[in-house]
């Protein structure tokens, strides 16, 4: 089973006129559960070839809570539809949907072990479903005991230590932190798939957060000056090297440092 969930391939799927003028000619169909499809249409002039989750309004199989999530196909009513090239990630909702049907049906065994990673995912762009990122609780620094949450799954944190760090869920800091950022952090002992930064490497985390995500750039707990002081202060070889590839005009992501 890859990424989107897809199970055994069928050759049923109640394509119409109507469904292919709104989404273009259909070229693989698979259905994942009873009213649930995967289906991919091919490219040509300026439609380029798309993939979507096509459910029908009548399954068990699906929440009304997900289904209020789909968009209406002209012509199509009994149906509704999920691009998965959409900006918001709607479709890890029915990903995990999908999923968690046939967790309770005993259809695969395989869904159990992705059923967390997928809803990890849609806490990062869909929290008001599946909630947001919780804090981790036990840290190498200590127990939790006050915390702030500066964007959805990023905490400055105090613990029973008195000591002050900062954690960032997987999958938020995925492709965004560097890896020299990275080897700024330790990993969450209660196996949370964080990130935990220690004081001293904040700044440095927000720094290439506030580069990709606008709630960190405007979060009013951040003080823009004293920031990039910090990052100064504490990290000049890093400074160096951003402000080397900065000049030479090299365009490539934080990554590359």
């Amino acid at each position: 089973m890859d990424e989107y969930g897809r199970g055994a391939e069928r050759t049923d799927f109640p394509a119409s006129d109507a469904l292919e003028t709104a989404i273009g000619e259909v070229r693989d169909t698979e259905e994942e559960c009873p009213g649930v499809w995967y289906v991919s249409t091919y490219g040509g002039g300026e439609r380029r070839g798309m993939e979507f989750y096509v459910v029908e309004k009548d399954t068990d199989a699906i929440p009304a809570e997900a289904k209020a999530y789909g968009t209406a196909i002209p012509g199509c009513p009994e149906y509704l539809l999920y691009p998965m090239d959409a900006e918001r990630q709607v479709r890890k909702i029915i990903q995990y949907e999908i999923r968690r049907y046939r967790m309770r049906e005993s259809v695969s065994d395989e869904d159990r072990e992705s059923l967390r990673e997928t809803a990890l995912d849609g806490m990062e762009e869909c929290p008001e479903y599946f909630g947001a990122f919780p804090p981790p609780e036990t840290t190498p620094y200590g127990h939790l005991i006050r915390y702030k949450v500066l964007m959805n799954g990023v905490f400055w944190f105090q613990t029973d230590r008195l000591e002050t760090a900062m954690a960032v869920a997987y999958p938020v800091w995925d492709d965004v932190f560097s890896p020299y950022v990275v080897g700024q952090a330790q990993g969450n002992a209660d196996g949370f798939s964080c990130l935990l930064f220690p004081e001293n490497a904040v700044c440095l985390a927000v720094f290439e957060f506030g580069r990709t995500y606008r709630a960190m750039r405007e979060c009013p707990q951040i003080d823009a000056a004293a920031l990039m002081n910090a990052v100064y202060r504490n990290f000049p070889d890093y400074v160096l090297k951003f402000n080397l590839m900065e000049q030479s005009g090299d365009n490539r992501p934080l990554r590359w440092l």
